[in-house]
């Protein structure tokens, strides 16, 4: 083994993809499982491996310090409804109270500060996840003139939200924005507008403007089509090079099973 390298596990299969690359690397995996969130078939495929509460962020650093790890990535997804579910330990309840805004960028970034004023630096996830990042171009379907429209509808809002650090998926359909993510997450946001605005919308997740790699990078995968599939959206854009797809081989297959687009558009598309 070369060295160590930390992982702090949330929702998903993206934990699983950076255990696998790390293993590439010939490093050795340390996990912090976050409890309530993480799959607990992560811990069979690691020797290191403890599971601890979202909200115990000095039982994590303590953990890592132990195990001598300098380095660490985060990877899958925290519910966001954790922020008021309370359950914070002395060290996270005093940085939340030091943040003037609690938004997401302001106590992740918060909590980086801490991990990397430890001695522990908060790696890129793109750095472990480079394979899973969509090209450009479209991955299922030819977009008819209306849905190319609608997407490049939803990509300027969703930059624009994004930009207020209040979510990164909009809702259209027909020229009418349908949803905007807020804390409720991608999925429930895709319901919400797909009820609002039946059969045939169209999805749109892109990065933040000022995106952040260490965190929160957008992500679409199973779950993001299984919601689609349930109010009969059509259409799925996201930004190529900035947005993570999980189990891709699977998602193609079920987006063309139920007749869903999906494409990875560039920036350019606002100039079009």
């Amino acid at each position: 083994m070369n060295q160590k390298c930390g992982l702090i596990a949330g929702r998903g299969n993206l934990p699983f993809e950076v255990v696998r690359e790390i293993a590439r690397r010939q490093d050795e995996a340390v996990v912090i499982g976050l409890k309530g969130e993480v799959k607990p078939e992560l811990s069979s495929l690691v020797s290191r491996y403890t599971e601890i509460a979202p909200g115990n962020l000095g039982e994590m650093i303590a953990y890592f310090r132990k195990e001598q790890v300098d380095k660490a990535v985060f990877a899958g997804k925290v519910g966001k409804e954790a922020i008021f579910t309370g359950g914070f330990d002395a060290l996270l309840l005093e940085l939340l109270n030091a943040l003037p805004q609690k938004n997401d960028d302001a106590i992740l970034g918060a909590v980086v500060d801490v991990f990397e004023a430890n001695g522990i630096r908060i790696m890129k996830q793109t750095d472990y996840l480079r394979k899973s990042l969509v090209k450009p171009g479209n991955l299922i379907g030819e977009l008819t003139a209306a849905e190319y429209q609608d997407v490049k509808l939803g990509f300027r809002m969703a930059k624009a939200s994004g930009e207020l650090d209040i979510g990164q998926t909009v809702v259209v359909k027909n020229g009418v924005v349908l949803a905007v993510e807020a804390i409720e997450g991608t999925d429930r946001a895709i319901i919400r507008g797909g009820e609002l605005g039946g059969p045939g919308s169209v999805v749109v997740k892109v990065s933040k403007p000022k995106q952040d790699e260490r965190f929160d990078v957008p992500t679409v995968g199973k779950g993001t089509l299984e919601s689609m599939i349930q109010v009969k959206a059509t259409v799925l854009a996201v930004e190529a090079e900035k947005t993570l797809l999980t189990e891709e081989e699977f998602v193609l297959e079920l987006a063309e099973r139920n007749g869903i687009k999906i494409v990875a558009v560039t920036s350019d598309i606002l100039a079009n």
